[in-house]
């Protein structure tokens, strides 16, 4: 894996998001642009929740909103991250806490609409 690349600040609604980016390498050798949009603990194991990413130059200019990709994240003895790919049990399980956290989130942000 490449380190990680700051790509800058991105807008979502009025907030302002700072994305931590990072690319790979697939099987064919093509690279692939992900935005970690989160970090989950799952069974003593980390996890990272991404959103492939659209970049031109050094650019983020879009996303992949209608997916997101899941890695398992550990360090190596240097500390280097290393993502590994899940399986289909592992991904069942850790989509399920993703979407735990997301109904908390959107609960959260409709109780501050309200006031």
């Amino acid at each position: 894996m490449d380190e990680l690349k700051d790509f800058g600040h991105l807008h979502e609604h009025e907030h302002e998001h700072h994305y931590e980016m990072f690319a790979i390498s697939d099987e064919d050798g093509n690279e692939h642009n992900f935005a970690l949009i989160t970090q989950l603990d799952v069974d003593d194991k980390r996890y990272w929740v991404c959103q492939e990413a659209f970049v031109e130059g050094e650019e983020v200019v879009g996303f992949d909103e209608d997916s997101y990709v899941v890695f398992r994240a550990s360090e190596d003895e240097n500390g280097n991250v290393i993502l590994n790919s899940l399986d289909d049990e592992e991904f069942e399980k850790v989509s399920k806490a993703w979407d735990e956290e997301l109904s908390h989130i959107v609960g959260e942000e409709e109780e501050e609409t309200e006031k």
